[in-house]
This record gives C-alpha cells, sequence and structure tokens, in this order.
C-alpha cells in the first residue's frame, strides 16, 4: 500500500508563502484555527509538528515501512480531536500523547507487526529510505532493537521516549498520562532490564560494562 500523503489540504503557492508568517510561534492562533478548520492552520500544524511525531514513533516503535501510514494516524487523530485542548500551551504535550498512545497500540496489538532491527547511527535515519536499512545499520544498533523487543510493551515505550529520543522525566509523564512516581519505576525496571540483557549480548558488553565503572 502506498504510503498516505500529508492531511488533505490544498494550498495555492501564494498561501503556501503565507503560512509560516501567519502561525509562526503562535500555538494559541494556530489552535484556534485548526478548530475553526482553517486550511493554512491545519497545514501549519502538520508542519510544525510532523517531525516531532515521525521521530517519537521511529524511536518508539524501530524503522518500519509503514511508519508514514502511522505518522498520518495521528494527524488523523489530533484533527479529529483537537477540540478536548484547553489551553494552547497544552498543545505540544497532547499531540505527544496521541503520538504515544499510537504508538503503544501498536506495541500491544495481538497481531504485532514486523519490524526492521536495524538503526543506522546518526540523523540521516529519519531520512533514509527503509529498504536501505539493513546496509547501513549497526550491529549494536541492531542487538539494541533485539533487546528492546523482547521486553514489555510498556517498559519499551518508556525506555525508548526517554533514552533513543531523549524526552525528560516531566514531559515523559506528561505525554505517556501517568505519574512521575510511576514512570521513574517502571523506567528503573526497563534500564535494569536492558543492562542485564546488553551485559550478555556480544555486541553491547563492552558498552554495558564500560557503564558499570
Amino acid at each position: 500500500m502506498a504510503p498516505r500523503s500529508a492531511p488533505e489540504i490544498a494550498l495555492s503557492p501564494r498561501l503556501e508563502d503565507s503560512r509560516p508568517v501567519t502561525f509562526l510561534g503562535d500555538d494559541g492562533a494556530l489552535l484556534a484555527g485548526v478548530r475553526a478548520g482553517n486550511q493554512l492552520a491545519m497545514a501549519a500544524l502538520y508542519d510544525r509538528y510532523v517531525g516531532d511525531v515521525r521521530r517519537i514513533l521511529l524511536h518508539t516503535l524501530g524503522p518500519r515501512l509503514d511508519l508514514a501510514d502511522l505518522v498520518q494516524d495521528v494527524f488523523i487523530n489530533v484533527l479529529t480531536s483537537v477540540r478536548s485542548v484547553r489551553e494552547a500551551g497544552a498543545l505540544r504535550s497532547w499531540l505527544f500523547q496521541v503520538t504515544v498512545r499510537t504508538a503503544r497500540k501498536h506495541l500491544r496489538g495481538s497481531s504485532r507487526r514486523w519490524w526492521l532491527k536495524l538503526w543506522p547511527e546518526g540523523d540521516e535515519l529519519e531520512a533514509q529510505p527503509a529498504a536501505m536499512l539493513e546496509e547501513n545499520s549497526s550491529d549494536a544498533v541492531q542487538a539494541t532493537f533485539r533487546i528492546l523487543k523482547g521486553m514489555e510493551a510498556e517498559d519499551r515505550l518508556l525506555f525508548s521516549l526517554r533514552y533513543v529520543s531523549g524526552l525528560d522525566l516531566a514531559e515523559m509523564a506528561d505525554v505517556c498520562e501517568t505519574s512521575l512516581s510511576t514512570l521513574k519505576r517502571r523506567l528503573g525496571r526497563a534500564e535494569k532490564r536492558f543492562h542485564a540483557e546488553a551485559k550478555r549480548d556480544d555486541a553491547l558488553s563492552r558498552w554495558a560494562a564500560e557503564g558499570e565503572s
């Protein structure tokens, strides 16, 4: 199935040029426009947050052929439920909540889709075609995702958000809709599990040993 395109928003070149100016740095205007069904606002919302959404899905689910579809699923859910956002300042965290729910759904699904245990080093991953991932992945990255694949869905999600996507604890508690104390407890368990597995893996054992020193 061909990847779906961005939200179906028809923009003339003149309107496309004005989009960044209209909503630059103003989530209040952006949120009001999206709620009103403004096409420019919907496009601006997508442009502003698509990179973050894709990064979270990529880092928690791993490289996968249906990544573009999952990104679109997030924005479809966002656009259909945006009226639930109470304040413009909560827009970013709420959008990340929708993204995390999407990732959690696919991790917990009874028929979990296969995923490529391949992770090239560096930011070039995000722009790389899925078909080229195997050639450019490292042994350590593949080993990391072998371990993550064997972890419970919630533990894997939290570990990936923290140590792959780099979210801070407060933001993670917000987007995962859990208390900070619960988050810390589950993250600690995930860290312990990952470290124990890494010490037994040839590609990660040296890194794990250095982490203990």
